[in-house]
């Protein structure tokens, strides 16, 4: 929050994986900075751990668990397969509370997702639940580990207007509980091809349904020197999961350029920059105006959707 406002920003969401940990220092943090006469909004919100249908689920968990035990009967060691994939498969989900009902909201759905019935590996939530409590907040289609881009994922081949066509329920799932003043398509700027495939999809869904546009910047670091640090940590954590990817190499970079993306809090200007950077990198064409309003419809986010 104080790089924020050293960055010429005056507020900043803070979307926690799956809890809210971090809300009570940051409400504290934003009464301090305003008591300093540092005039900065905080903006509460998770990013939520995702499935479409817990019920669902449930069943596919049961019929995974039940395969497993006839294997075993059958002395098979049953490896990798699309049953357990699915089981262990989940997306993440942006939430920003508008207002006090919505962080009332906000608190029954972490807290909910907690439960056992919710709960496997992470705490996540459905649609069902979403439809209950979402008076009072805000929700995006989200980072490239969304809902929408999973469709990218798991549809590697497939054109630009097959992917669209099988994300449309998806964003009609969305609006039917949100509606289209709650419900932002999301924006974000690296040069993974995936995103930029996801961001052409979310640009013409977002045109076809009405909904505005926004861009956001992951940010898992405070800073942008902080860039190493964040690495290191990153690859101390997979190797003592034994998840170190076979692609990665054992050096460490000697700049945040080989890495592809930046994840610190990015300014209007900075994200503009991004965008014109990465584009070209991987070789899209946008319409400038398109994100230059994305990036104003953030800002209006932050100043008139979401109360003080």
């Amino acid at each position: 929050m104080d790089y924020c406002y050293e960055n010429g920003m005056d507020a900043m969401a803070l979307t926690d994986h799956g809890n809210m940990n971090g809300f009570s220092w940051q409400l504290l943090h934003a009464k301090k900075m305003n008591k300093e006469g540092r005039k900065f909004k905080p903006l509460f919100g998770c990013e939520a751990y995702y499935i479409k249908d817990i019920e669902e689920w449930q069943e596919a968990f049961d019929a995974a668990n039940e395969k497993k035990k006839k294997e075993k009967a059958k002395g098979v060691n049953m490896e990798a397969s699309e049953g357990k994939n699915r089981v262990r498969s989940y997306n993440h989900l942006l939430l920003i509370a508008q207002n006090q009902k919505g962080l009332n909201n906000l608190f029954k759905l972490v807290s909910t997702s907690h439960e056992d019935k919710y709960f496997y590996r992470k705490p996540r939530l459905d649609l069902k639940l979403l439809k209950e409590y979402n008076e009072g907040l805000i929700c995006s289609t989200t980072c490239i580990s969304g809902p929408f881009a999973q469709v990218v994922w798991d549809n590697p081949e497939a054109s630009h207007q097959e992917l669209v066509a099988l994300m449309r329920p998806v964003v009609e799932d969305f609006i039917d509980i949100f509606g289209k003043e709650r419900y932002f398509g999301e924006l974000q700027w690296n040069n993974i091809p995936e995103q930029h495939k996801l961001n052409k999809c979310i640009i013409e869904l977002s045109k076809e349904y009405g909904i505005k546009l926004i861009s956001t910047v992951d940010s898992h670091y405070a800073r942008p020197e902080l860039w190493k640090d964040r690495e290191l940590y990153k690859r101390l954590g997979w190797l003592g999961m034994s998840k170190k990817p076979d692609w990665l190499s054992d050096e460490l970079p000697q700049s945040v350029d080989e890495i592809g993306y930046e994840l610190y809090p990015k300014n209007g200007d900075q994200v503009f920059d991004s965008y014109l950077k990465y584009a070209k990198e991987c070789g899209y064409e946008y319409n400038d105006e398109d994100v230059r309003q994305s990036i104003e419809n953030t800002y209006y986010i932050a100043h008139e959707l979401v109360e003080d």
